[in-house]
C-alpha cells in the first residue's frame, strides 16, 4: 500500500515522524509529498515549505494535490494529512480538509 504524506512543520518534524509510521505500519510504503525537502544553499523561495500549517498547509495540498495525481494516476492508496492545529479546532479543520478534496475531485485531471 502506497500512503502520500502532506504534513506540516519542518524536516526535524519529519524525519521522526516516518520511522514511527514504517515500523507501525510495515505493509505501507510512505512518500512524503510535503514538506518539500530544503537542499543546501541559498534559498530562492524562503517561504516554499517549511512551517505550513492550518489554511497554509490546506492552500499546499490544492496545489501540489492535483500535481502528484496527474503525474503519478493510480500510484497512492491513501492520502495522510499531519497538522498539529496549534489550538484550532480539529473538527473545523477536518471539514476544511475534506472540502479541499471535494473541490479537488470535482476537477479533471487531464
Amino acid at each position: 500500500m502506497v500512503v502520500w504524506v502532506y504534513s506540516g512543520g519542518g524536516e526535524a518534524e519529519v524525519r521522526g515522524f516516518f520511522p514511527f509510521l514504517e515500523k507501525t505500519f510495515p505493509g505501507c510504503r510512505f512518500e512524503r509529498k510535503t514538506p518539500v525537502r530544503q537542499k543546501p544553499g541559498p534559498k530562492a523561495n524562503k517561504a516554499g515549505s517549511y512551517g505550513r500549517t492550518g489554511q497554509s498547509l490546506i492552500e499546499q495540498i490544492k496545489q501540489e494535490l492535483p500535481i502528484a495525481l496527474k503525474a503519478e494516476p493510480n500510484k497512492c492508496d491513501l492520502i495522510l494529512v499531519f497538522d498539529d492545529l496549534d489550538c484550532r479546532d480539529s473538527q473545523k479543520q477536518k471539514e476544511k480538509i475534506e472540502e479541499t478534496w471535494s473541490e479537488i475531485q470535482r476537477f479533471p485531471l487531464l
